[in-house]
């Protein structure tokens, strides 16, 4: 088996480079929005001066004076990863997305075709110049799994490739710090330093039982099939991830709030675009959870079921009055998340002859036709009438991704 792992180069600032000549060959910053004060993405131009994704604005004006700071527009990224996908997807059938800007494609249907996976991936750059924009660049990995093209790709030159094969892995493992595997934290990377591994071959070099006791039961052997080249854990539940076993939403506003009113018309906005893409994708959660973070203070609370729910109304009651409603708020709020879980789909469940919930199904079936058609919220909840509405985006993982490009 041959995997390419495609990666587009400094994603974001690329497309709007691509988009906006005047803005090649400078050093872009990208924030979620004007007045934030984190870059989220930086050009190539950005990255050579030191810039880089989660860099303080102040310190990234004093490494580039002359930083243009470009508002994140989510939405045509999303438009350029659909392009992206129909890409790859036409040199073979079995792609998997990873993020906005990355996929994975599997070669055994294709290889023929093009003769060798180094001629698959100059096939590739040149048709991403063709259909995605001659600023637009992709470094490509190749190796026999996942994990060792994701790692072959960080090898690569930007618009190049770069092969990881059985001769090169322990030269590559030797020169590979913990953090460089995909799947591997900093917590589980300090450890490793902690026992005195500095790089991935020397855990190889470890005893399976000294791995076991310092690392326990699913690490220890986790870490040792890493260092002989076999595939993560976490690129391997790729292959099981077949629906979505959440839904959520976050969001940090400009300023702390104090206003019970702005407060509960925040999380119903959030509460109706989470059960909106959990009723697309026809699943239905057990599982409610909301958290606000505000003041160096964090509240979380969450209910387990013994039914399951997707309906915008009977969720945001569940959240806000029964568990919101239920806590003496001590702090203003500036961070917003809820989430629905323990996802199962519609189509695995007994189904439910309630009249209210069968009204309440026609009810928002009817309301989702509308707002498929004409946007999202367009029709909507009364309490969100007034004021800003809070819109859905995407982030570069794409964590929603199963029900952006759901599967056939």
């Amino acid at each position: 088996m041959t995997i390419l792992h495609v990666d587009l180069n400094s994603y974001f600032a690329t497309v709007e480079q691509q988009q906006n000549p005047f803005l090649r060959g400078k050093p872009v910053g990208i924030v979620k929005d004007i007045g934030r004060m984190c870059i989220i993405a930086a050009s190539k131009e950005a990255k050579r001066l030191g810039i880089k994704t989660g860099t303080n604005l102040h310190d990234a004006r004093k490494l580039a004076p002359r930083l243009i700071l470009i508002k994140a527009d989510f939405d045509k990224y999303l438009d350029y990863t659909k392009r992206f996908f129909a890409l790859v997807e036409s040199f073979s059938p079995d792609v998997t997305l990873f993020s906005l800007d990355e996929a994975f494609i599997n070669t055994s249907n294709c290889i023929r075709l093009c003769g060798s996976a180094e001629t698959l991936a100059v096939k590739i750059q040149e048709k991403i110049y063709a259909k995605l924009g001659n600023w637009v660049t992709a470094s490509i990995g190749i190796s026999y799994n996942r994990t060792l093209a994701k790692l072959a790709g960080d090898h690569a030159p930007k618009g190049g490739y770069f092969r990881i094969s059985k001769e090169n892995l322990d030269e590559i493992l030797a020169g590979c710090k913990p953090r460089d595997i995909c799947g591997i934290g900093p917590r589980l990377e300090e450890k490793l330093i902690n026992t005195g591994v500095t790089n991935i071959l020397q855990i190889r070099k470890l005893e399976d039982k000294i791995l076991k006791l310092r690392f326990g039961p699913f690490w220890g052997p986790e870490l040792k099939r890493i260092s002989i080249g076999e595939e993560s854990h976490l690129l391997r539940l790729l292959d099981s991830n077949l629906y979505m076993k959440g839904v959520g939403r976050t969001i940090t506003g400009f300023r702390l709030c104090d206003s019970e009113e702005e407060i509960q018309k925040i999380i119903r906005n959030l509460v109706e675009e989470a059960t909106y893409k959990i009723r697309q994708m026809n699943l239905a959660g057990r599982q409610i959870s909301i958290f606000l973070e505000g003041e160096e203070k964090i509240w979380y609370r969450h209910r387990t079921l013994k039914y399951h729910v997707r309906h915008p109304d009977e969720v945001f009651d569940l959240i806000y009055n029964g568990l919101y409603k239920g806590w003496q708020r001590s702090f203003a709020v500036i961070r917003f998340g809820v989430h629905v879980g323990l996802l199962s789909p519609v189509t695995n469940l007994t189904a439910c002859w309630l009249e209210s919930w069968q009204k309440r199904e026609k009810l928002w079936s009817a309301v989702d036709a509308i707002n498929k058609k004409h946007g999202f919220a367009s029709l909507r909840s009364a309490r969100l009438l007034r004021g800003p509405l809070i819109r859905p985006e995407v982030t570069g993982y794409l964590g929603d991704k199963l029900y952006q490009f759901p599967r056939e």
